[in-house]
């Protein structure tokens, strides 16, 4: 086990000192774990960092059985259709 002492800038440290009051665990604790998520994720966005980053809009997701391929269809409607009506064109999908 490895022992470090990181500076950290006041607003980094007031963050981690939040996070570790909201999830009841010491500074340091939360330090290791954020470090150790970041040294050992792979690539990609998998499962666990999907949840991570998105929070209940996961849960809300999975709730309605739409499939990823469906979500990423509608996404990309949303997009086409946006960008139609930033131009001024209409957008028929």
């Amino acid at each position: 086990m490895m022992t470090l002492t990181i500076p950290l800038a006041p607003e980094a440290e007031a963050a981690l000192r939040r996070r570790a009051a909201e999830s009841g665990k010491d500074p340091v604790t939360v330090a290791s774990e954020l470090l150790t998520r970041v040294l050992t994720r792979t690539g990609g966005l998998t499962q666990n960092r999907l949840e991570e980053i998105s929070g209940r809009t996961y849960e809300d997701f999975r709730d309605t059985g739409m499939t990823e391929e469906q979500l990423g269809e509608e996404l990309e409607n949303i997009k086409h259709a946006d960008r139609s009506r930033k131009r001024g064109v209409p957008f028929n999908d």
